[in-house]
């Protein structure tokens, strides 16, 4: 295991570093945020393409390369401002479990914090966008949202769903059809219901 799996960063990005302290963008080898048991597997050596026939990406410059140790096929279209501004149109995502995961070059990637919900994660040399950590609700935090067109091979990948839906610009649609949720409809899976008091004389 590089440096970076033992929380220090080989680029300075460390607990020491003031302005990477108070910034919102920060190497994800330094973040507080993530607990050992959300981290993927890290890999001293670059991951082939289709080793061991299992899915296999990586960024633009090869700096950050990865494997997925299960098959992966359900991709999720997601038509928000937020995505927009990430890829440039379409954020094509897989979700997955990070502990599912081996990446090589970990130390490569830098994450900006978009909410207390989610951050961006993106190669700091090719700025290749990478996937969406997930922090909260507690039944989201450990997922990634893994960009679709890191991976290697898309050949088994369907469309399975489309998110906020209700955002998605007039200019393009995708053919055939598949689940669409609104953005209310999305939201509405990441609020805890409130927890009511008892009923005076209740039980």
């Amino acid at each position: 295991m590089s440096d970076a799996s033992e929380g220090k960063c080989p680029f300075g990005f460390g607990d020491n570093d003031t302005a990477s302290s108070t910034s919102n963008s920060r190497h994800t080898a330094a973040s507080p945020a993530l607990t050992r048991d959300q981290l993927p597997k890290l890999l001293a050596d670059p991951v082939e393409p289709g080793v061991d026939s299992l899915p296999t990406g990586r960024c633009l410059c090869g700096k950050v390369s990865y494997r997925i140790n299960k098959p992966v096929q359900k991709v999720f279209a997601n038509h928000d401002a937020v995505s927009r501004r990430w890829t440039g149109g379409i954020a094509l995502t897989i979700m997955i479990r990070a502990t599912s995961m081996e990446f090589n070059g970990w130390g490569h990637i830098v994450t900006h914090s978009t909410s207390n919900r989610e951050s961006h994660c993106f190669c700091r040399l090719c700025g290749s966008s990478l996937f969406v950590r997930h922090m909260q609700p507690e039944a989201m935090a450990g997922m990634l949202s893994l960009s679709a067109g890191s991976l290697d091979n898309m050949d088994s990948m369907v469309l399975a769903a489309e998110t906020y839906f209700d955002s998605k610009p007039q200019f393009y649609e995708f053919v055939g059809t598949r689940k669409t949720l609104s953005g209310a409809e999305v939201e509405a899976m990441f609020t805890t219901p409130p927890v009511t008091a008892p009923m005076a004389g209740s039980v």
